[in-house]
């Protein structure tokens, strides 16, 4: 399964938030147990529902802290999905797209580096 699949279904499963559901998936698609996946999602906890730093979306955070070398070209490719948006109190007051959209946008981003 690709990182944005595995990054999604976490989400939809109600298991963890935006940021959180980004790392599990980062850490799932690249080799990591069930039990070190789900603690780099508890790392990011905090930051979702627009807790990230400068107000970032969380899914877009964690892709960019998952893969800090490529940060810039990840939130490119999450800002051609989300209609040039990046903070969370953009994207959700104004339904730009569902979180569950941000965190599979996330995830796609993490997927093409890894092509």
């Amino acid at each position: 399964m690709s990182i944005a699949e595995i990054a999604k279904k976490f989400h939809a499963e109600h298991r963890g938030n935006c940021a959180m559901s980004v790392a599990y998936g980062y850490a799932q698609a690249t080799g990591k147990s069930e039990a070190e996946s789900v603690a780099a999602a508890e790392m990011f906890r905090s930051f979702g529902g627009g807790k990230a730093p400068d107000g970032l979306c969380g899914a877009l955070y964690a892709a960019k802290m998952m893969q800090p070398d490529h940060a810039e070209a990840i939130e490119e490719f999450f800002k051609r999905g989300a209609q040039g948006f990046t903070k969370c109190s953009e994207i959700r007051p104004n339904k730009i797209i569902p979180c569950n959209r941000c965190v599979e946008l996330a995830g796609e981003a993490l997927d093409f580096l890894q092509d």
